[in-house]
């Protein structure tokens, strides 16, 4: 539901079966619905400007509209009857809180006849509980993420939505115990409730658009508009393992086949179970089903002779949240060919003229969704990696420069004295983010050069974090190679990305290969944003994990310099 009028989305509350959003900016509480907006409060619309908090308390026929006021930290139980009328409602305030609070929700025992108040506090990082009638704070808990959040209760669990970390958080609601992450499919998540047995979320943030100005001498601008929208979050259950894979060969072009006719794009992963006690290991959420095209195109720089030209292309695999669904053979049919347990299209060429061209490569259809795992650093104390991992995922096979001096003393200064793997890893990340900035860059130098020069491209962050992990112990492999566009509104169009894109995952023993982005988002200083850490989003197809993603059988010339490449994307359907 996109409503029409509103800018800013900050509170969402359910009362019986509607469900009420507040606008902070223009000072709307409305109830949403799908084709139409209702104003609630069309007297008051100045108390409920600046507001962050909102939740309905109902008891039979009466309720009231639970207000956060980030100013001097009040707190207002309207009743719902006195928003028909004119006149103040700051007789309606009922405590104020010694700290700035953002979103709230309201716990009630019944049968003991006691409550408290939750509210999240972005000044001071936590989670207050709150004496409903005063304000007091009663206890304090640790708040999951680094940004201002929503919060929603249901039963004996508290959702937390982190607009920074773009996640919502299940915790227990008296310890504040992380149960599960969940990534949102949207940038900018302002507010969360249950409503018709689903978590539905509020995103509110700006976006560019093309303005046309006829009267201006250079009518096409970019300009900024505010967006906000409420939509269901989806889950998904988790499926068994893929089967391992089946030598096969490819089918023609117009019998695309499944995975439920043959198995060769499992890619091998430690499968853990989606639930670990109470807690979920990973969450799988939002998926679409894309189809992604890969095409090289002949075009020769210098025109020669090329004989027997063998031309291999990695191929899209299985993983915990990506689903090989079909795939196809565009242009001219490969064989299969298996590397490291994964799958690869090779393309005999034959030899190559001159002025020769040639046109081939695969489509495949995949089920993406985003996924974000829920592990803790004490979860991996006195970790040992297989000795097998160790012998590959531990040396210099990529031009990543771990001999130098300046890559070794880099790889000490970045963990300190920290011994524990997956704080480790986040040592590293930072300091590569505080080291780098990002830039596109027109080739991949190594590492050394990298941190002499201070700045790099994704692909040069990964290099750079590769060299440090193996460094220090950590088996990492580079995953690649593209992101879809993210515009699931724009289905079965033709999408093209503006460029390539390369990630990493690193072996956690027990848990398998996890992912990590690579560059810092572009989200300021510390501390980074942890949201697409053990965390990928739905846009990213998974290609060539720890194995060139294309190579040819010749050293006369470069993939550069004989082809050009075509991507494209479509988007099917919401999963």
């Amino acid at each position: 539901m996109q409503p029409l009028g509103l800018v800013a989305l900050e509170g969402l509350a359910t009362w019986g079966d509607r469900l009420l959003g507040l606008d902070r900016l223009r000072g709307y509480l409305v109830q949403l619905q799908k084709n139409n907006t209702l104003l609630l409060n069309p007297h008051h619309v100045h108390t409920f400007q600046d507001a962050y908090g909102l939740w309905v308390e109902s008891e039979g026929e009466q309720a009231w509209i639970w207000l956060s006021r980030e100013q001097e930290g009040q707190i207002l139980r309207i009743p719902m009857a006195a928003l028909e009328q004119p006149g103040s409602l700051e007789a309606f305030q009922v405590g104020t809180c010694p700290y700035p609070i953002e979103g709230i929700a309201l716990w009630k025992d019944v049968q003991a006849g006691s409550s408290i108040l939750y509210a999240t506090c972005y000044q001071r990082e936590k989670i207050l509980q709150l004496d409903p009638a005063t304000g007091t704070v009663l206890r304090e808990m640790p708040a999951p993420g680094i940004g201002r959040e929503q919060i929603a209760l249901q039963g004996d669990y508290l959702w937390v939505s982190d607009r920074v970390e773009e996640t919502i958080y299940l915790l227990e609601r008296q310890s504040g115990r992380e149960l599960a992450r969940i990534l949102t499919p949207f940038p900018g998540p302002t507010g969360l409730a249950h409503w018709q047995g689903r978590l539905w979320v509020a995103y509110a943030h700006e976006e560019a658009f093309i303005h046309d100005n006829p009267n201006d001498p250079d009518p096409l601008s970019v300009a900024l508009r505010d967006k906000t929208w409420v939509t269901p979050l989806r889950l998904r259950p988790l499926d068994p393992p893929p089967p391992e894979p089946l030598p096969t060969d490819p089918k023609p072009s117009d019998e695309a086949f499944t995975l439920a006719e043959q198995s060769t794009f499992a890619c091998p992963v430690v499968f853990q179970p989606q639930q670990l006690g109470e807690r979920a290991t990973y969450t799988l959420s939002h998926g679409y089903r894309v189809e992604l095209t890969y095409v090289e195109e002949i075009a020769q720089e210098e025109p020669r002779l090329l004989p027997d030209l063998v031309w291999r292309i990695a191929l899209p695999c299985n993983s915990p949240r990506q689903r090989v669904h079909s795939f196809d053979w565009v242009g001219l049919p490969f064989e299969l060919e298996e590397q490291s347990g994964q799958q690869v299209a090779v393309f005999s060429l034959g030899t190559l003229a001159a002025h020769e061209v040639r046109l081939f490569g695969w489509r495949a259809v995949l089920d993406l969704y985003n996924i974000k795992y829920c592990i803790d650093p004490k979860d991996v104390e006195d970790a040992v990696f297989p000795m097998e991992l160790r012998d590959r995922y531990l040396v210099d096979d990529d031009d990543l420069a771990m001999h130098t001096p300046i890559v070794q003393e880099a790889a000490r200064q970045a963990i300190g004295s920290e011994t524990n793997l997956l704080r480790k890893m986040l040592n590293i990340r930072a300091y590569v983010y505080d080291k780098l900035s990002y830039r596109v860059t027109p080739r991949i130098d190594p590492p050394d050069e990298v941190l002499r020069r201070g700045s790099g491209s994704c692909g040069e962050y990964v290099g750079l974090i590769l060299a440090l992990a193996r460094l220090n112990g950590i088996p990492c492999r580079t995953v690649g190679r593209y992101k879809c566009p993210p515009h699931p509104e724009l289905k079965r169009i033709p999408l093209f990305p503006e460029y390539n894109h390369v990630w990493i995952e690193f072996y956690l023993p027990g848990w398998g290969w996890v992912p990590m982005e690579s560059n810092p988002d572009d989200l300021g200083e510390r501390p980074y944003p942890q949201r697409y850490f053990m965390g990928l989003p739905w846009t990213h197809a998974e290609i060539a994990k720890g194995i060139p993603f294309e190579t040819i059988n010749t050293d006369q010339a470069s993939i550069g310099e004989l082809a050009i490449n075509h991507v494209q994307f479509r988007i099917l359907e919401e999963l």
